[in-house]
């Protein structure tokens, strides 16, 4: 018999999956476009941002403390954010040290590269895999 705080989680744990697939079935995916929109919501003017191969790849270009070109901070958490970064994936890039050289990361749909210097920033190129 399950106790009834268990039970509680459990009835909260099936709510949440419920509302992340809305038929009950596989996850939405993402929209085609995702990545243009990204571009066109936090880098309107595209200083600091590429999209190529049809819409299907996004690079990005974080301003670093000398290389002040590229996406300020918040324009990179806006692209994290639009792109559907997962929190463990953010975590991983912001702990990203000069030493660690080319770090990757995949989510469904997406799978994101990215190398870090304080000097140049963060270079992030994110790819449609779906």
């Amino acid at each position: 018999m399950i106790g009834g705080g268990a039970a509680l989680m459990l009835v909260a744990l099936g709510a949440a999956a419920i509302a992340l697939t809305p038929s009950g079935g596989e996850p939405e995916s993402p929209p085609a476009d995702l990545l243009q929109r990204t571009q066109q919501v936090c880098d309107e003017s595209s200083t600091g941002t590429r999209v190529e191969d049809g819409g299907a790849t996004l690079h990005v270009d974080n301003a670093g403390e000398k290389d002040r070109d590229g996406v300020s901070l918040t324009g990179l958490e806006c692209i994290l954010e639009e792109a559907r970064v997962p929190e463990n994936i953010k975590q991983r890039m912001f702990s990203t040290r000069t030493s660690d050289g080319k770090r990757d990361g995949a989510w469904p749909g997406f799978q994101a590269s990215w190398t870090y210097d304080p000097d140049k920033g963060l270079d992030l190129t994110i790819t449609r895999t779906a």
